[in-house]
């Protein structure tokens, strides 16, 4: 009785502790990365991978395993900050100046999402292959923003790369918008007639332009907000920073597209700030830390207990998806003003894969987990491959590009 105030024996650690440890290691693994001169990300996203395999042998340590919800929750708010940020990227008018430049954006994002629907098809169901595609056609915002800020990447290569990959999300996410609004349905027909579109498309388009009329209503205020704080640069990062929880949080309470209205309210927000106020609250920091953590969480709560069946088409999806990013980026280099050789640069600089498409997989799971076994499997591969292997191609062609100052 006399030691009943004191901590049993041995120790018992939290979810929160074994987080806070995930973090610390990843920061040390990226260091270490960085010395190989490599992407400081394949370290995070290294870390990340191992506590996902060895997630069993936590409990021998005496330490939880980190929680799903609360890994989700952390995940999602540092995926908001990086679509955010990738989202004024969009450059509208130079779209408008260069209609080559949008038709290889529109044709390479096309052609990916035919190809490989084709290609899943062979085994798949249409609806797990037409997940897969749609999830395919994403460059990963993390990865590029990563990469191009750790080498402090600039030039020709490197804006066409940011461009394309904010212009693939927010195609990805639409797509992908679309797809959850079809699963949410097929999840109540037994049966498909055509009688039941009205049941698909109302579902659809609330999630896509209730995500839209989001994202422009909280830009607008938001820039009315940064021109109340002006003058003082702390303030105005808090104001960011809480408009981007305020929007993630109203679309999980809506049933919107957190993604889509993350990305969009960035774009939206860069095509009205006329004034330049959000260029005064530069995310510098937060998007750093979000991103160390976003990697480090990525696959840390990953079933990645992989059967033997699902790596044919998961490579399969590896390879068609590089045919077709890379190929449309060099055919259509010279006609967006571009030499051949940087297009094929730019097309290596697409093929990073999006962790984001695994809190997809997250949401299907929760309507029908029958397809979530199909679509999560080749998806997990894909990024896992394609994460760490499009970083380094990235990083290289930044280099071959001349575009780093390391």
């Amino acid at each position: 009785m006399a030691h009943d105030f004191l901590p049993p024996w041995p120790l018992q650690g939290t979810s929160a502790l074994t987080l806070a440890l995930l973090a610390l290691i990843a920061a040390i693994g990226g260091e270490l990365a960085a010395r190989l001169r490599v992407p400081r990300l394949i370290g995070y996203t290294v870390i990340s991978v191992v506590f996902a395999i060895a997630a069993a042998a936590l409990a021998r340590l005496s330490l939880a395993p980190v929680d799903e919800d609360s890994a989700d929750l952390v995940l999602g708010i540092c995926a908001a900050i990086i679509l955010f940020e990738v989202g004024q990227r969009v450059s509208w008018g130079w779209l408008r100046r260069n209609p080559a430049l949008t038709l290889t954006s529109v044709i390479e994002a096309g052609l990916t999402f035919l190809v490989v629907y084709v290609v899943m098809r062979v085994s798949l169901s249409s609806l797990a292959a037409a997940l897969i595609a749609a999830i395919s056609v994403a460059t990963s915002p993390a990865v590029a923003l990563a990469v191009v800020r750790e080498f402090r990447a600039q030039g020709q290569i490197t804006e066409r790369t940011l461009l394309l990959t904010a212009m693939n999300s927010i195609y990805a996410v639409l797509l992908s918008t679309v797809m959850l609004a079809w699963v949410q349905v097929d999840a109540h027909l037994a049966t498909f007639v055509w009688s039941d579109v009205g049941s698909w498309l109302l579902p659809t388009l609330y999630l896509v332009f209730g995500s839209l009329a989001l994202a422009a209503a909280a830009a607008r205020l938001l820039l009315r907000a940064l021109a109340l704080v002006r003058g003082e640069r702390a303030t105005q990062i808090v104001v960011v920073l809480a408009f981007i929880a305020i929007v993630f949080a109203l679309a999980q309470s809506l049933r919107l597209s957190p993604l889509l209205a993350l990305l969009t309210c960035g774009a939206f927000a860069r095509t009205l700030d006329h004034e330049r106020r959000l260029l005064a609250a530069e995310l510098g920091m937060p998007v750093a830390i979000a991103l160390v953590l976003f990697f480090s969480l990525s696959f840390a709560t990953t079933n990645l207990d992989l059967g033997i069946g699902v790596w044919a088409p998961a490579l399969a999806l590896v390879v068609v998806r590089a045919v077709c990013k890379v190929g449309v980026a060099a055919a259509l280099a010279r006609p967006a003003g571009l030499a051949r050789s940087k297009g094929v640069l730019v097309g290596a600089g697409l093929l990073p894969m999006s962790a984001v498409s695994l809190l997809l997989t997250r949401d299907v799971a929760a309507l029908n987990p029958a397809l979530a076994a199909q679509v999560g499997g080749v998806v997990a591969i894909g990024v896992v491959l394609m994460q760490v292997g499009g970083a380094l191609l990235l990083a290289a062609a930044l280099r071959r590009g001349g575009e780093t100052h390391e």
